[in-house]
């Protein structure tokens, strides 16, 4: 998507925010968020460039493992610029099934939750995913993130962002 107006009009909004990420927050202070651009921005760029964004986090608690029916933890991500009414009840969405960096494996230790980047025969390729702490076996994205229908409890909710200087996920 380009831009349709101000000093970056003509550009695209991914070029925009290699260039200079601080324009849509200035977007955002100026009551600019209804611009098409902008709804792009925090509905896409998070997507292609986690690492920028600031993410709200829930540890939950209770999810069941395909294989051996343990419970274990999951790690969900969701974008707090966006309003998303399936981050409560059935099923449950919540951000990055695919995308995940894999910095947010050292990030989901701290809270007891299994990440690893393993290939999935549905993807056709390796991605950061869930990996059960009993069986080791893969949990398979799609079911935990994108369309989680099991009964889990939030045990910690937190705010992250990435501090490049340092290269880890802290609390903000």
């Amino acid at each position: 998507m380009e831009m349709t107006f101000g000093k970056y009009k003509g550009r695209s909004v991914e070029e925009v925010h290699r260039l200079n990420p601080s324009y849509f927050k200035w977007m955002k202070e100026k009551g600019l968020t209804e611009k098409d651009e902008y709804i792009y921005y925090i509905e896409v760029m998070p997507q292609e460039d986690p690492e920028s964004f600031e993410w709200d986090v829930e540890v939950r608690t209770g999810y069941k493992c395909w294989s051996c029916k343990g419970e274990m933890d999951i790690l969900l991500l969701f974008n707090p610029e966006v309003m998303n009414e399936l981050r409560e009840g059935y099923p449950l969405i919540s951000d990055l099934a695919y995308s995940k960096p894999r910095t947010m494996i050292e990030l989901a230790n701290r809270f007891g939750v299994k990440l690893q980047e393993r290939f999935s025969k549905m993807t056709g390729d390796k991605y950061v995913m869930h990996i059960c702490p009993h069986c080791n076996s893969h949990q398979g994205d799609y079911h935990v993130v994108e369309d989680n229908h099991q009964n889990t409890t939030v045990s910690k909710t937190i705010k992250i962002n990435f501090d490049v200087s340092k290269k880890i996920w802290r609390e903000t």
